[in-house]
């Protein structure tokens, strides 16, 4: 989290909450940005687009496996995962180049 992605540490608490409920890794994210905590509006943007790519919430992951299958469900998110940070990774890198006055709109 820290190193690839360039994030605080207490975002990992955000990205475990996902795994239940992705809007609650949302929120538990944004609060740290609204009420001014260790989070800026790059990392925001970053986080937000893992947890929108990263393995669906455990009650998407088990449609899966009713839908495909465990094999199919399982291996979509074996994929799903490192695509999420590889992307976030990338996103991280593009937006060094934006000034920080750009993306938070002030």
């Amino acid at each position: 989290m820290t190193g690839l992605l360039g994030l605080p540490a207490d975002t990992t608490s955000g990205f475990l909450l996902g795994f239940l409920r992705r809007d609650f890794a949302a929120v538990k994210i944004l609060d740290g940005f609204v009420d001014g905590g260790s989070i800026d509006a790059r990392q925001v943007l970053v986080a937000v687009v893992v947890i929108t790519l990263f393995v669906p919430c455990l009650a998407n992951f088990f449609v899966m496996v009713r839908e495909k299958g465990l094999r199919v469900a399982s291996l979509m998110a074996a994929f799903n995962l490192p695509y999420a940070v590889l992307v976030g990774a990338g996103l991280r890198w593009a937006l060094g180049f934006v000034p920080l006055e750009w993306i938070a709109g002030r």
